[in-house]
């Protein structure tokens, strides 16, 4: 007989497609794949008038979806909006004879206080304590926030996150005898399978890049994105080597970006692309960027843009504080980890000869990183992962 399990996301994102939906859209027909009825509780604080839109395009698999209105974190009202969430929290576990919860971000924790006796796995999307410290909330906020941590790690049964270097670094905040089971953040494998195979070549050609070494950012370009540092590096190694080209794929305002490029007039490309453009446009370059800076907030992430690069057949270039990207750098054995974000000359050079021997080989080195990224980014992989977890606990069978 089918267990009954409830998911909770508080801070539910009506109308909108947020990383942190996605991921839990993902975990809904998982755990529906994998053999249990599923609840979901869907906790917004801001939104209504995008409810209908959200009901009509829900398509996840889940036996019932409850969409409620929580009060905000804010104004000291953290702990009764806790337990008037505890309180739906406890009348849906026992109309539904709930047998094990599942919460969403670590927020989602504090709703389960008032049904202690029914199992709790946690998935830490984030720690969102020294994200609240950079974004400069109130003292008040950021101890509510450790505090949820705290709760989650002693009360779950097992905890998910979405990097090894997250669940090292939530052991900050208390011992946990679960066990962690790692699910990065994966990115959308199909429309890079249906590419035709002759898409790359077709694409440089049409730009005119068949004897370049192209090099890409792809992204937002906020400050803690790098894209500064990013710009610095590829004009060292374009003044070093003249076969660089450089593509820019991003949605923002690049008339900053542009004067910094002005050295690079004629051998750089700026392009807004549509979500259904990016694999073939990515597919044409070979080596994609991905630096971020070192805070708790960048180690701790697991960004999807490097599994588009391999998916794509580039390398990636990390900084090794990108999140879990250095990695996947080391388990592909493609691509390169700066030692910092300001490069001496030894290290362009070794960046050069690196990004040089990955296109002398493109073939196979491209062949690499797909089989890579294809086996152990894409959801599927987690889905086994979470199979693993939910029979290691004995609500699934062996």
């Amino acid at each position: 007989m089918k267990k009954n399990l409830l998911i909770i996301q508080h801070v539910y994102p009506l109308g909108q497609n947020t990383g942190d939906k996605i991921r839990t859209m993902n975990m809904i027909k998982s755990l529906d794949n994998i053999g249990f009825n599923v609840y979901f509780i869907a906790f917004f604080t801001r939104g209504l008038r995008r409810i209908f839109k959200e009901k009509v395009s829900y398509n996840a698999a889940s036996r019932k979806v409850f969409y409620i209105y929580s009060l905000p974190n804010r104004l000291y009202l953290n702990k009764l909006a806790a337990w008037l969430r505890s309180l739906a929290v406890w009348m849906v576990c026992r109309y539904y004879k709930i047998d094990v919860i599942q919460a969403e971000l670590t927020h989602s924790v504090s709703s389960t206080k008032l049904v202690p006796e029914i199992p709790l796995v946690t998935d830490f999307h984030a720690d969102f304590v020294p994200e609240l410290e950079m974004r400069g909330f109130s003292n008040y906020n950021i101890n509510y926030a450790k505090q949820d941590n705290i709760y989650a790690l002693k009360r779950s049964v097992r905890t998910i996150t979405v990097s090894q270097n997250l669940h090292r670094n939530l052991s900050v905040y208390c011992d946990s005898n679960a066990v962690n089971y790692v699910l990065p953040c994966n990115f959308d494998a199909q429309p890079f399978r249906e590419l035709p195979s002759d898409i790359r070549q077709r694409m440089r050609r049409k730009y005119m890049l068949e004897d370049r070494i192209v090099l890409c950012y792809s992204g937002g370009l906020h400050v803690w994105q790098c894209i500064e540092e990013t710009i610095t590096i590829i004009l060292q190694l374009y003044r070093k080597n003249s076969r660089y080209f450089f593509c820019l794929y991003t949605c923002d305002d690049t008339t900053e970006v542009e004067y910094k490029l002005r050295s690079m007039k004629g051998n750089y490309m700026i392009k807004k692309l549509s979500k259904s453009e990016v694999p073939a446009y990515l597919s044409l370059i070979d080596a994609g960027f991905v630096l971020r800076k070192d805070s708790p907030v960048n180690t701790n992430a697991s960004p999807t843009k490097s599994a588009e690069y391999f998916a794509a057949g580039a390398m990636v270039i990390a900084s090794r504080y990108a999140g879990d990207v250095p990695d996947m750098i080391r388990d592909a054995g493609q691509g390169i980890i700066l030692p910092h974000l300001s490069l001496k000359e030894k290290d362009l050079e070794q960046l050069d000869r690196a990004v040089t021997a990955y296109c002398s080989d493109y073939d196979l080195n491209s062949k690499i990183v797909k089989d890579y990224v294809f086996q152990n980014r894409i959801w599927t992989y987690n889905e086994e992962k979470l199979r693993s977890l939910y029979q290691d606990i004995g609500l699934l069978p062996m």
